[in-house]
Protein backbone atom coordinates (compact mmCIF):
# COMPACT_ATOMS: atom_id res chain seq x y z
CA UNK A 1 0.00 0.00 0.00
CA UNK A 2 1.16 3.59 -0.72
CA UNK A 3 1.35 5.88 2.05
CA UNK A 4 2.59 8.72 0.07
CA UNK A 5 0.09 11.29 -0.66
CA UNK A 6 0.68 14.10 -3.38
CA UNK A 7 -0.29 17.75 -3.14
CA UNK A 8 -2.83 17.48 -5.87
CA UNK A 9 -4.60 15.17 -3.47
CA UNK A 10 -3.96 17.95 -0.20
CA UNK A 11 -5.52 20.06 -2.87
CA UNK A 12 -8.61 18.32 -3.78
CA UNK A 13 -9.16 17.61 0.28
CA UNK A 14 -9.28 21.27 0.79
CA UNK A 15 -11.10 22.04 -2.12
CA UNK A 16 -13.89 19.15 -0.91
CA UNK A 17 -14.30 21.49 2.22
CA UNK A 18 -14.24 25.07 0.26
CA UNK A 19 -18.39 25.29 1.62
CA UNK A 20 -16.85 25.29 4.97
CA UNK A 21 -14.29 27.67 4.44
CA UNK A 22 -16.63 29.83 2.89
CA UNK A 23 -19.01 29.66 5.61
CA UNK A 24 -15.98 30.29 8.14
CA UNK A 25 -15.04 33.24 6.55
CA UNK A 26 -18.88 34.88 6.49
CA UNK A 27 -19.45 34.28 9.67
CA UNK A 28 -15.65 36.04 10.49
CA UNK A 29 -16.73 39.10 8.18
CA UNK A 30 -20.18 39.03 10.09
CA UNK A 31 -18.20 39.73 13.70
CA UNK A 32 -15.93 41.86 11.95
CA UNK A 33 -18.98 44.44 10.69
CA UNK A 34 -20.46 43.96 14.00
CA UNK A 35 -17.72 44.53 15.82
CA UNK A 36 -16.94 47.52 13.35
CA UNK A 37 -20.84 49.23 14.01
CA UNK A 38 -21.40 48.08 17.02
CA UNK A 39 -17.47 48.32 18.90
CA UNK A 40 -15.53 50.64 17.50
CA UNK A 41 -12.64 52.32 18.49
CA UNK A 42 -11.93 55.91 17.87
CA UNK A 43 -8.48 57.16 18.17
CA UNK A 44 -7.38 60.83 18.42
CA UNK A 45 -4.11 62.45 18.90
CA UNK A 46 -2.93 65.71 20.03
CA UNK A 47 0.27 67.75 20.52
CA UNK A 48 2.06 69.59 23.03
CA UNK A 49 4.93 71.15 22.56
CA UNK A 50 7.76 71.69 25.24
CA UNK A 51 10.02 74.93 24.25
CA UNK A 52 13.82 74.70 24.76
CA UNK A 53 16.85 76.25 23.88
CA UNK A 54 16.49 74.38 20.49
CA UNK A 55 13.33 74.96 19.01
CA UNK A 56 12.58 78.62 20.97
CA UNK A 57 14.63 81.81 20.78
CA UNK A 58 13.43 82.98 23.73
CA UNK A 59 14.86 79.91 25.88
CA UNK A 60 17.94 80.37 24.00
CA UNK A 61 17.86 84.49 24.81
CA UNK A 62 17.47 83.58 28.30
CA UNK A 63 20.14 81.41 28.61
CA UNK A 64 22.69 83.75 27.49
CA UNK A 65 21.33 85.53 29.95
CA UNK A 66 21.21 83.28 33.14
CA UNK A 67 23.15 80.41 32.30
CA UNK A 68 20.44 77.73 33.08
CA UNK A 69 21.60 74.29 32.05
CA UNK A 70 19.23 71.41 32.11
CA UNK A 71 20.49 67.98 32.82
CA UNK A 72 17.09 66.44 31.69
CA UNK A 73 14.90 66.91 28.90
CA UNK A 74 11.93 69.17 29.70
CA UNK A 75 9.14 67.08 27.95
CA UNK A 76 10.73 63.91 29.60
CA UNK A 77 10.37 65.81 32.43
CA UNK A 78 6.70 67.11 31.59
CA UNK A 79 5.51 63.47 30.93
CA UNK A 80 6.72 62.01 34.68
CA UNK A 81 4.54 65.17 35.87
CA UNK A 82 1.30 64.45 33.78
CA UNK A 83 1.48 60.82 34.33
CA UNK A 84 0.74 61.35 38.25
CA UNK A 85 -2.76 60.86 39.71
CA UNK A 86 -2.87 64.63 40.65
CA UNK A 87 -3.19 65.60 36.78
CA UNK A 88 -6.11 62.89 35.75
CA UNK A 89 -8.13 64.15 39.28
CA UNK A 90 -7.65 67.67 37.73
CA UNK A 91 -8.63 66.79 34.52
CA UNK A 92 -11.87 65.05 35.95
CA UNK A 93 -12.74 68.05 38.02
CA UNK A 94 -11.96 70.06 34.67
CA UNK A 95 -14.52 67.94 33.08
CA UNK A 96 -17.49 68.15 36.08
CA UNK A 97 -16.93 72.44 36.42
CA UNK A 98 -17.38 72.89 33.05
CA UNK A 99 -20.53 72.43 31.16
CA UNK A 100 -20.75 69.60 28.59
CA UNK A 101 -22.91 70.66 25.75
CA UNK A 102 -22.54 66.98 24.05
CA UNK A 103 -24.84 64.51 25.93
CA UNK A 104 -22.57 62.03 25.25
CA UNK A 105 -19.73 63.80 27.65
CA UNK A 106 -22.42 64.60 30.27
CA UNK A 107 -23.82 60.85 30.07
CA UNK A 108 -20.33 59.77 30.56
CA UNK A 109 -19.65 61.99 33.35
CA UNK A 110 -22.78 61.50 35.02
CA UNK A 111 -21.99 57.73 35.16
CA UNK A 112 -19.02 58.37 37.50
CA UNK A 113 -21.51 60.57 40.00
CA UNK A 114 -19.25 62.00 42.51
CA UNK A 115 -16.88 59.60 42.50
CA UNK A 116 -13.76 61.77 41.05
CA UNK A 117 -11.32 59.46 41.90
CA UNK A 118 -13.56 56.33 39.61
CA UNK A 119 -13.38 59.18 36.80
CA UNK A 120 -9.88 59.74 37.15
CA UNK A 121 -8.64 56.65 36.57
CA UNK A 122 -10.82 55.90 33.48
CA UNK A 123 -9.36 58.46 31.85
CA UNK A 124 -6.03 57.28 33.08
CA UNK A 125 -7.03 54.01 31.08
CA UNK A 126 -7.89 56.04 27.79
CA UNK A 127 -5.32 58.65 27.69
CA UNK A 128 -1.78 58.01 26.80
CA UNK A 129 1.38 60.11 25.98
CA UNK A 130 3.98 59.36 23.74
CA UNK A 131 7.74 61.64 23.55
CA UNK A 132 9.01 62.58 19.92
CA UNK A 133 11.48 64.41 18.73
CA UNK A 134 11.99 68.18 19.06
CA UNK A 135 10.06 68.32 22.47
CA UNK A 136 6.40 67.04 21.45
CA UNK A 137 4.30 64.78 23.44
CA UNK A 138 1.77 62.99 21.71
CA UNK A 139 -1.47 62.65 23.23
CA UNK A 140 -2.99 59.50 22.43
CA UNK A 141 -6.59 58.50 23.41
CA UNK A 142 -8.56 55.34 22.12
CA UNK A 143 -12.59 55.06 23.02
CA UNK A 144 -15.46 53.85 21.51
CA UNK A 145 -17.66 57.00 20.71
CA UNK A 146 -15.65 59.71 18.42
CA UNK A 147 -16.65 62.94 20.63
CA UNK A 148 -15.09 61.26 23.72
CA UNK A 149 -11.95 60.84 22.14
CA UNK A 150 -11.88 64.30 20.91
CA UNK A 151 -13.04 65.86 23.98
CA UNK A 152 -10.29 64.14 26.29
CA UNK A 153 -7.59 64.98 24.17
CA UNK A 154 -8.26 68.34 23.60
CA UNK A 155 -9.24 69.45 27.02
CA UNK A 156 -6.39 66.89 28.33
CA UNK A 157 -4.44 69.62 26.17
CA UNK A 158 -5.58 72.40 27.95
CA UNK A 159 -4.92 71.61 31.50
CA UNK A 160 -2.02 69.77 30.79
CA UNK A 161 -0.64 73.40 29.80
CA UNK A 162 -1.93 74.92 32.84
CA UNK A 163 -0.96 72.52 35.00
CA UNK A 164 2.35 72.42 33.97
CA UNK A 165 3.00 75.95 33.93
CA UNK A 166 1.44 76.27 37.52
CA UNK A 167 3.13 73.80 38.75
CA UNK A 168 6.67 74.91 37.82
CA UNK A 169 5.40 78.57 38.49
CA UNK A 170 4.93 77.52 42.07
CA UNK A 171 8.52 76.84 42.54
CA UNK A 172 9.69 80.15 41.16
CA UNK A 173 6.98 81.92 43.15
CA UNK A 174 8.49 80.40 46.10
CA UNK A 175 11.59 81.21 45.39
CA UNK A 176 10.43 84.74 44.65
CA UNK A 177 9.10 84.98 47.67
CA UNK A 178 12.54 84.07 49.41
CA UNK A 179 14.55 86.36 48.13
CA UNK A 180 12.53 89.35 48.34
CA UNK A 181 11.73 88.68 52.20
CA UNK A 182 15.39 88.53 52.20
CA UNK A 183 15.83 91.85 50.04
CA UNK A 184 13.36 93.63 52.78
CA UNK A 185 15.78 92.32 55.44
CA UNK A 186 18.88 93.35 53.95
CA UNK A 187 17.71 97.01 53.46
CA UNK A 188 16.58 96.96 57.07
CA UNK A 189 19.80 96.70 58.22
CA UNK A 190 20.96 99.49 55.57
CA UNK A 191 18.46 101.99 57.10
CA UNK A 192 19.51 100.67 60.62
CA UNK A 193 22.99 101.57 59.25
CA UNK A 194 22.84 104.56 57.92
CA UNK A 195 20.95 105.90 60.97
CA UNK A 196 23.12 104.38 63.60
CA UNK A 197 26.26 106.78 61.76
CA UNK A 198 23.94 109.64 60.99
CA UNK A 199 22.85 109.66 65.03
CA UNK A 200 26.38 109.29 66.27
CA UNK A 201 27.77 112.17 63.91
CA UNK A 202 25.03 114.19 65.33
CA UNK A 203 25.90 113.37 68.79
CA UNK A 204 29.62 114.59 68.36
CA UNK A 205 28.46 117.70 65.89
CA UNK A 206 30.11 116.34 63.08
CA UNK A 207 29.09 117.34 59.64
CA UNK A 208 31.38 115.22 57.54
CA UNK A 209 33.47 112.16 58.90
CA UNK A 210 35.59 112.84 56.16
CA UNK A 211 36.03 116.49 56.89
CA UNK A 212 36.67 115.94 60.72
CA UNK A 213 39.10 113.68 60.03
CA UNK A 214 40.80 115.65 57.46
CA UNK A 215 41.41 118.85 59.08
CA UNK A 216 42.68 117.05 62.23
CA UNK A 217 44.83 115.02 60.89
CA UNK A 218 45.93 117.69 58.64
CA UNK A 219 47.05 120.22 61.20
CA UNK A 220 48.92 117.36 62.69
CA UNK A 221 50.91 116.74 59.74
CA UNK A 222 51.63 120.42 59.86
CA UNK A 223 52.93 120.44 63.44
CA UNK A 224 54.73 117.75 63.00
CA UNK A 225 56.43 119.22 59.69
CA UNK A 226 57.50 122.74 61.01
CA UNK A 227 59.04 120.30 64.01
CA UNK A 228 60.91 118.43 61.66
CA UNK A 229 61.99 121.33 59.17
CA UNK A 230 63.10 123.45 62.26
CA UNK A 231 65.29 121.11 64.02
CA UNK A 232 67.06 120.23 60.11
CA UNK A 233 67.46 123.92 59.90
CA UNK A 234 69.34 124.07 63.15
CA UNK A 235 71.71 120.99 62.50
CA UNK A 236 72.37 123.35 59.16
CA UNK A 237 73.29 125.99 61.44
CA UNK A 238 75.50 124.27 63.53
CA UNK A 239 77.41 123.13 61.22
CA UNK A 240 77.95 126.72 59.30
CA UNK A 241 78.95 127.61 62.89
CA UNK A 242 81.67 124.65 63.16
CA UNK A 243 83.01 126.02 59.57
CA UNK A 244 83.19 129.60 60.74
CA UNK A 245 84.85 128.81 63.52
CA UNK A 246 87.70 127.04 61.99
CA UNK A 247 88.06 129.95 59.28
CA UNK A 248 87.98 132.25 62.46
CA UNK A 249 90.84 130.30 63.81
CA UNK A 250 93.03 129.81 60.47
CA UNK A 251 92.25 133.72 59.58
CA UNK A 252 93.73 135.07 62.90
CA UNK A 253 95.58 137.75 61.31
CA UNK A 254 93.14 138.51 59.11
CA UNK A 255 91.54 142.15 59.80
CA UNK A 256 87.79 140.70 58.94
CA UNK A 257 86.91 138.94 62.11
CA UNK A 258 84.39 140.79 62.48
CA UNK A 259 82.46 139.94 59.78
CA UNK A 260 82.86 136.41 61.47
CA UNK A 261 82.31 136.77 64.57
CA UNK A 262 79.14 138.91 63.43
CA UNK A 263 77.56 135.39 61.26
CA UNK A 264 78.42 133.24 64.08
CA UNK A 265 76.22 135.45 66.48
CA UNK A 266 73.46 135.47 63.78
CA UNK A 267 73.04 131.65 63.29
CA UNK A 268 73.43 131.35 67.26
CA UNK A 269 70.50 133.67 67.70
CA UNK A 270 68.67 131.98 64.62
CA UNK A 271 69.23 128.67 66.72
CA UNK A 272 67.60 130.20 69.74
CA UNK A 273 63.96 131.12 67.86
CA UNK A 274 64.27 127.56 66.31
CA UNK A 275 64.24 126.10 69.53
CA UNK A 276 61.37 128.32 71.24
CA UNK A 277 60.01 127.53 67.46
CA UNK A 278 60.32 123.77 68.32
CA UNK A 279 59.18 123.76 71.98
CA UNK A 280 56.02 125.39 71.19
CA UNK A 281 54.75 123.26 68.21
CA UNK A 282 55.73 120.76 70.47
CA UNK A 283 53.46 121.67 73.71
CA UNK A 284 50.69 122.30 70.48
CA UNK A 285 51.40 119.07 68.85
CA UNK A 286 50.78 117.22 72.50
CA UNK A 287 48.10 119.16 73.33
CA UNK A 288 46.05 118.53 70.35
CA UNK A 289 47.09 114.71 69.99
CA UNK A 290 45.48 114.12 73.42
CA UNK A 291 42.67 115.91 71.91
CA UNK A 292 42.14 113.92 68.78
CA UNK A 293 43.10 110.93 70.71
CA UNK A 294 39.35 111.18 72.02
CA UNK A 295 38.08 111.06 68.64
CA UNK A 296 40.08 107.84 67.61
CA UNK A 297 37.09 104.93 68.82
CA UNK A 298 34.71 106.87 66.95
CA UNK A 299 36.58 106.71 63.92
CA UNK A 300 36.76 103.18 64.03
CA UNK A 301 33.47 102.58 64.85
CA UNK A 302 32.30 104.89 62.29
CA UNK A 303 34.89 102.79 60.19
CA UNK A 304 33.29 99.67 61.26
CA UNK A 305 29.39 101.15 60.80
CA UNK A 306 30.76 102.25 57.31
CA UNK A 307 32.47 98.32 56.34
CA UNK A 308 28.74 97.02 57.40
CA UNK A 309 27.31 99.10 55.43
CA UNK A 310 29.22 98.02 52.29
CA UNK A 311 28.68 94.39 53.17
CA UNK A 312 25.11 94.60 53.23
CA UNK A 313 24.74 96.53 49.85
CA UNK A 314 27.10 94.21 48.56
CA UNK A 315 24.07 91.10 49.67
CA UNK A 316 21.39 93.75 48.56
CA UNK A 317 22.77 93.51 44.87
CA UNK A 318 23.02 89.83 44.66
CA UNK A 319 19.75 89.70 46.11
CA UNK A 320 18.68 91.82 43.14
CA UNK A 321 20.07 90.00 41.01
CA UNK A 322 19.26 86.47 41.61
CA UNK A 323 15.73 87.94 41.84
CA UNK A 324 15.71 89.73 38.21
CA UNK A 325 17.02 86.32 36.79
CA UNK A 326 14.00 84.93 38.43
CA UNK A 327 11.49 87.38 37.12
CA UNK A 328 13.43 86.03 33.74
CA UNK A 329 12.72 82.63 34.21
CA UNK A 330 9.19 83.35 35.52
CA UNK A 331 8.73 84.66 31.92
CA UNK A 332 9.85 81.69 30.12
CA UNK A 333 7.99 79.64 32.03
CA UNK A 334 4.64 81.90 31.16
CA UNK A 335 5.51 81.31 27.20
CA UNK A 336 7.29 77.14 27.79
CA UNK A 337 3.84 75.68 26.57
CA UNK A 338 2.88 75.47 23.67
CA UNK A 339 -0.19 73.86 21.72
CA UNK A 340 0.40 72.57 18.84
CA UNK A 341 -2.47 70.95 17.77
CA UNK A 342 -5.99 70.06 18.76
CA UNK A 343 -7.96 67.16 17.45
CA UNK A 344 -10.89 67.88 14.93
CA UNK A 345 -13.81 65.92 15.23
CA UNK A 346 -14.48 65.29 11.49
CA UNK A 347 -10.72 63.82 11.36
CA UNK A 348 -11.81 61.12 13.45
CA UNK A 349 -12.53 58.04 12.00
CA UNK A 350 -13.22 54.34 13.50
CA UNK A 351 -9.83 52.36 13.33
CA UNK A 352 -9.10 49.93 11.73
CA UNK A 353 -11.16 51.18 8.61
CA UNK A 354 -13.99 48.56 7.75
CA UNK A 355 -12.00 47.27 4.97
CA UNK A 356 -9.62 45.91 6.25
CA UNK A 357 -11.21 44.91 9.15
CA UNK A 358 -12.57 42.25 6.47
CA UNK A 359 -9.44 41.62 5.06
CA UNK A 360 -8.18 41.04 8.66
CA UNK A 361 -11.48 38.21 9.30
CA UNK A 362 -10.88 36.69 6.11
CA UNK A 363 -7.55 35.98 6.88
CA UNK A 364 -8.14 35.10 9.87
CA UNK A 365 -11.01 32.67 8.98
CA UNK A 366 -8.87 30.87 6.35
CA UNK A 367 -6.07 30.30 8.49
CA UNK A 368 -8.46 28.68 11.16
CA UNK A 369 -10.22 26.84 8.48
CA UNK A 370 -7.17 25.25 7.23
CA UNK A 371 -6.00 24.57 10.46
CA UNK A 372 -9.28 22.62 11.29
CA UNK A 373 -9.86 21.04 7.95
CA UNK A 374 -5.96 19.78 8.47
CA UNK A 375 -6.38 18.51 11.87
CA UNK A 376 -9.31 16.53 10.85
CA UNK A 377 -7.88 15.02 8.54
CA UNK A 378 -4.99 14.15 10.23
CA UNK A 379 -6.77 12.50 13.03
CA UNK A 380 -9.90 10.87 10.69
CA UNK A 381 -9.22 6.69 10.89
CA UNK A 382 -8.15 5.72 7.63
CA UNK A 383 -10.88 3.16 6.01
CA UNK A 384 -8.93 -0.71 5.67
CA UNK A 385 -10.24 -2.83 2.37
CA UNK A 386 -11.80 -5.33 4.92
CA UNK A 387 -14.20 -2.44 6.39
CA UNK A 388 -14.69 -1.64 2.73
Amino acid sequence: MNDEISMYEILQIFLSKWKFLLILALCCILIAVVRHKRFPTYPAQGKLLIKTSENSQLRSFLDTIVGSQQNINPAERAIILLETNDFFLELADHFKTNKQEDSEISNYINSFKDNNQGLASNLRSKLKFRLNKGGQIFFNVNSNRRILSTTIVNQGLIVAKNYLTVREMKEYNEAELYFQSEIDHTLNNLNDLKHSSIQKMQQRNVISLNEEKGEGTKYLSGLKKQINDSQIKISENNSTIKKLKKKERTDSKNQSKFGVKARIMQLNDENSALRIKISTSKRYLKKISNQKLELVPFEQEMEKIKANYHFEFKIYEGLRDKLAKIGLQKTYIQNKIDILEFERLDRVRSRPGILLLILIAIMISQVVGFTLIYLIELFKPIKTQSQV
